[in-house]
């Protein structure tokens, strides 16, 4: 099982950060085709929200956490990162961007 912080900016500009706690590696398909593209296939707040209700811990950050995803629904953008988080600092920090990884399985899929 692989975990992500998920930092999200909702249609309606209001910013959140959840936890998909389950498959959201990309290649694993479930985060990518489940959660996120659904996300950016909608334009309503509300919907958005209750979306992310379905699939995630609300208001939520793990520190085992291998991932962050960085959606932004009101440009569509969502980018791909290793997740950090310092014990010493108790602080999380966005590591290195992965999000050709992401978008190679968005390939894949969109090829079949």
């Amino acid at each position: 099982m692989t975990r992500s912080n998920l930092h999200i900016e909702l249609s309606n500009g209001t910013s959140l950060i959840c936890v998909a706690d389950s498959s959201s590696a990309p290649e694993q398909g479930y985060i990518v085709e489940s959660l996120i593209q659904p996300l950016l296939s909608l334009n309503n707040s509300e919907q958005e929200l209750l979306l992310l209700q379905e699939h995630c811990t609300m208001n939520d950050r793990r520190t085992n956490a291998t991932y962050r995803y960085t959606i932004n629904l009101i440009t569509k953008e969502v980018r791909f990162f290793e997740e950090q988080y310092d014990y010493g600092k108790d602080r999380f920090r966005r590591g290195k961007d992965i999000t050709q990884r992401y978008e190679d399985y968005i390939k894949t899929i969109d090829n079949n």
